[in-house]
């Protein structure tokens, strides 16, 4: 089983008119599609992640109700999650389409970066998962960034080290490195790896440094 990390990109800089809505506001930014799905009367339910202002997601959505059927909201830490019931935009509904018609799934949440890109994991078989490609509309562009061995997220993050910093790490966590309050200091873990405290800092600080930049939003 295979995987595809890609960036989209739509030319006109959205993917569905409340998507154009929500940009203008300077309070509200769209982090997180945490699922999709189109139905069959060709409507689309969707439960999607915002920072910033709950109220002033519901306002947006109150002056521009002919985009939601329905919805609901809900806070969750500084973030609002809303459950919606909408009519997608042509574009949207194809890019629904193709997990349906090409065999592949997607990997949720999709997130969105700082310039407004759309940051998916598609998987699926080799051959399916090529075929997805040209099926995307001409009008978005597809960047693909990562590819390989499908594996959950975590062991994906983990198989971003190198052997190195994996060995050093299982026996940090083994030891109790991690642990509050740590249990073990560099000179413990050098000790069982028959290297130097130097090492070992060094070879954490840079797993601490991979592992956090990946799950910072």
């Amino acid at each position: 089983m295979r995987y595809v990390e890609a960036a989209l990109r739509p030319e006109r800089g959205y993917f569905h008119p409340f998507d154009e809505l929500l940009r203008a506001e300077p309070d509200v930014r769209e982090e997180a599609i945490h699922q999709m799905n189109l139905l069959d009367d060709g409507t689309a339910v969707t439960l999607s992640e915002y920072s910033g202002s709950r109220e002033r997601v519901e306002e947006v959505l109150d002056e521009h109700y002919d985009h939601a059927i329905a919805y609901q909201t809900s806070t969750v830490g500084d973030n609002t999650l809303m459950y919606a019931h909408i009519e997608p935009s042509d574009l949207v509904q194809s890019l629904l389409q193709i997990p349906r018609e090409h065999g592949v799934v997607i990997d949720w949440p999709m997130t969105f970066g700082e310039d407004g890109a759309l940051n998916v994991t598609i998987v699926g078989e080799e051959d399916a998962i090529r075929e997805v490609m040209p099926a995307v509309p001409d009008d978005v562009r597809f960047n693909v960034a990562r590819t390989g061995t499908y594996r959950p997220a975590s062991e994906r993050l983990f198989a971003q080290l190198t052997e190195r910093q994996q060995e050093i790490l299982r026996i940090a966590v083994r030891m109790g490195y991690y642990e509050e309050p740590r249990r073990v200091t560099y000179q413990d873990i050098a000790s069982e790896l028959d290297c130097t405290a130097t090492t070992v800092g060094e070879h954490l600080r840079k797993v601490e440094s991979t592992v956090l930049r990946e799950i910072t939003p």
